[in-house]
């Protein structure tokens, strides 16, 4: 029992360290410190951060001593598959739609200010749910086939950490934003396609 708790806490951890990060504050406040050249450098030193935070607790979920609760057996995890494959077209589809160098933070090294410039992007799988990537991934753990007691954790704790870091990341769509994102909150769904309409 403890090491499932262990995967719970450290994911709620990795969630409030990397929406703290994400924040526009800790931004301003990161450039007040250190200077304006912090914009050139802060995406991607933030995915470097998540990256190298989160390596370790998925380190602990696949070689921690764990239970297998289910598998997933043909040919329905041929289906499955099939789904978690579109998932992950899905997700390259929409990163490639938000412009991938400035996800990344290439484009940031030339144009510090190209994360708070990009135009707000309403098509594709965005004009089905506000959070597409968080959807896509959602959907891709909950169909993984080997299902144990410590994945099945992460993969809950994790969609909390979907659901409720999609608050902060609205405020800051707002900021960036302002009347237009609201606009888009009014009409699209944030994470669960479908539920706006009457």
């Amino acid at each position: 029992m403890f090491y499932p708790i262990l995967i719970v806490v450290c994911v709620t951890a990795w969630g409030f360290l990397h929406s703290w990060l994400a924040s526009l504050r800790t931004k301003r406040i990161a450039r007040q410190l250190l200077g304006e050249w912090v914009n050139r450098f802060y995406r991607i030193l933030f995915i470097g951060i998540a990256i190298l935070t989160l390596s370790p607790i998925l380190a602990m979920v696949v070689f921690l001593p764990s239970r297998l609760l289910w598998r997933i057996p043909a040919p329905w995890v041929y289906g499955t598959a099939g789904i978690q494959a579109a998932a992950v077209v899905g997700l390259i589809v929409t990163i490639l739609r938000t412009d991938v160098w400035s996800f990344v933070g290439l484009r940031q090294l030339k144009h510090p200010d190209g994360e708070e410039k990009k135009s707000l992007v309403v098509k594709g799988l965005y004009g089905l749910v506000r959070h597409p990537l968080y959807l896509l991934v959602i959907l891709f753990m909950w169909l993984i086939p080997y299902m144990t007691d410590l994945i099945l954790t992460f993969v809950i704790a994790s969609t909390g950490y979907f659901i409720l870091g999609s608050i902060p990341e609205e405020r800051k769509m707002l900021e960036i934003y302002g009347d237009a994102y609201r606009r888009y909150q009014e009409s699209v769904p944030r994470i669960i396609p479908w539920t706006k309409l009457r």
